[in-house]
């Protein structure tokens, strides 16, 4: 007998969500983002070099690793000005000490704007 013959028995399509309980149409929860890593970025923040070598870089990476052995115990804004035009410096920064070619340290933490006192609303005469 053929799949399409008349009276076959042809079992219901379920879904992969269907499968695990939900019902179709539902809003699938969002999964908690894990907390971002602090890689000590402050402005002020001295570079100290830890990988001295950095052999393994070449390409883009040994351009901006190059620019970060020059900068070794500057600022971080002394990393940004060496850096060649392009890409984002911060960017190849946090990769850098991510990777564990160089620590930063000190630097002072931006302030937060202080927040706008609400004004009441004003009443209405009657």
């Amino acid at each position: 007998m053929s799949k399409d013959a008349p009276g076959a028995s042809v079992a219901p399509k379920t879904t992969k969500s269907a499968e695990k309980g939900e019902q179709a149409g539902e809003p699938k929860a969002k999964a908690a983002r894990k907390p971002r890593v602090d890689y000590g970025y402050k402005p002020g923040a001295t570079i100290t070099l830890t990988d001295k070598d950095g052999s393994k870089y070449g390409g883009k990476r040994g351009v901006y690793y190059a620019a970060l052995k020059a900068c070794n115990g500057k600022t971080v804004e002394d990393f940004e000005a060496a850096c060649p035009e392009g890409d984002t410096p911060r960017g190849w920064l946090r990769f850098l000490v991510q990777d564990g070619a160089a620590t930063l340290s000190g630097g002072k933490a931006k302030e937060p704007k202080p927040k706008a006192a609400k004004k009441e609303p004003a009443l209405k005469a009657v």
